[in-house]
């Protein structure tokens, strides 16, 4: 008798220390400020969902980022239903302009329910045209899609496959053209003029920023740019942006020589 008694107050125990099927799990999601190494000072809020994968987190306005090995944050997409890194740097660009989407947990199915099908009515009979009937359709106008000058530019384009020379893209703030290079310490700045890749040399034995290599170049580059008579259209930015995803480069967007 005495032994059954021990075996139901240990049972007893177990069980107040089970937690209550009631009882429901709260998750807190607390934002964390990180910082975005590639634009000097700027930091913003992420948060990281309970289902997140593993590196992963969500930008205030629902979109997936994650960091590179390099340390630059980069906006996500999904391939199928799993997310992959994208080549578009956070901050270089409004997301809602890019080909991703906002984050979208996975759904549960709390239940099921079996409707009843309703049978379709039977097909009428087809309507015999009038051959006396005739109908004028309205002429539809449709706009030419807008293709860029520069995608038709070998002397452009061929920047496509400078990747041991460039892994990133952006436009100039001033003057407002195409620049790319590679790295923190690049060997080369490449900027487009309108007509050519004019390249900005790093100095021999000095390890320099882009800032650096490009402030004694900015007069003579906005001459070559006044000369050539070229004029960045703000229409193809966004162009930009997908052409270099597809190179494989990461997209810093709009930047002042000050960021770089």
């Amino acid at each position: 008798m005495r032994r059954r008694i021990l075996i139901v107050l240990s049972l007893t125990v177990l069980l107040s220390l089970l937690p209550s099927s009631t009882t429901a799990t709260t998750y807190v999601v607390e934002p964390v400020l990180v910082a975005q190494p590639v634009y000097s000072g700027m930091s913003f809020y992420v948060y990281r969902p309970y289902n997140m994968p593993s590196g992963w987190f969500v930008t205030f306005d629902g979109y997936p980022i994650t960091r590179t090995p390099a340390g630059v944050w980069v906006y996500g997409s999904y391939n199928g239903s799993l997310l992959a890194p994208t080549s578009f740097v956070v901050g270089s660009i409004s997301p809602q302009s890019l080909p991703i989407v906002q984050y979208v947990p996975s759904a549960r199915v709390s239940s099921t329910q079996s409707l009843p099908v309703t049978p379709l009515p039977p097909h009428p009979a087809p309507i015999q045209p009038d051959p006396g009937a005739y109908i004028l359709a309205e002429a539809v106008t449709v706009a030419p899609t807008y293709v860029p000058e520069w995608t038709t530019q070998s002397s452009f384009t061929s920047i496509g496959t400078w990747n041991k020379l460039v892994d990133r893209m952006g436009i100039l703030e001033k003057p407002r053209v195409p620049i790319a290079w590679k790295g923190e310490r690049p060997e080369v700045l490449f900027v487009w003029t309108g007509k050519s890749w004019y390249q900005i040399q790093a100095r021999s034995g000095v390890s320099e920023k882009p800032s650096e290599m490009i402030k004694d170049h900015l007069y003579a580059l906005i001459r070559m740019v006044k000369n050539n008579a070229y004029q960045w259209k703000d229409a193809d930015t966004a162009i930009l942006a997908n052409q270099a995803a597809v190179w494989g480069y990461l997209w810093m967007g709009r930047i002042a020589p000050s960021n770089l």
